[in-house]
């Protein structure tokens, strides 16, 4: 898989996650919803999203950063 279209929904899915956690907290803070288990699963399912989206680009980032210093050190005809 192309680490640069894992990257750009990794990083799409994190964005996402910013945003549904500002909705939800916006809806916490003017709604009466704070004590709810559909905001506590709420809040747990975007964090593993972010938490698991964010790894993921750790990862590639650093085995993209390897790979091209692996490349670099054998040279073009190799």
């Amino acid at each position: 898989m192309n680490l640069q279209h894992l990257n750009k929904v990794c990083f799409t899915i994190c964005i996402v996650c910013i945003v549904l956690g500002t909705v939800l907290s916006l809806a916490m803070i003017w709604g009466d919803i704070r004590d709810s288990e559909f905001v506590w699963k709420s809040w747990l399912t975007i964090g593993v999203f972010f938490l698991s989206s964010a790894l993921t680009l750790i990862v590639s980032k650093t085995l993209g950063a390897r790979a091209e210093h692996r490349d670099d050190q054998r040279g073009p005809f190799l």
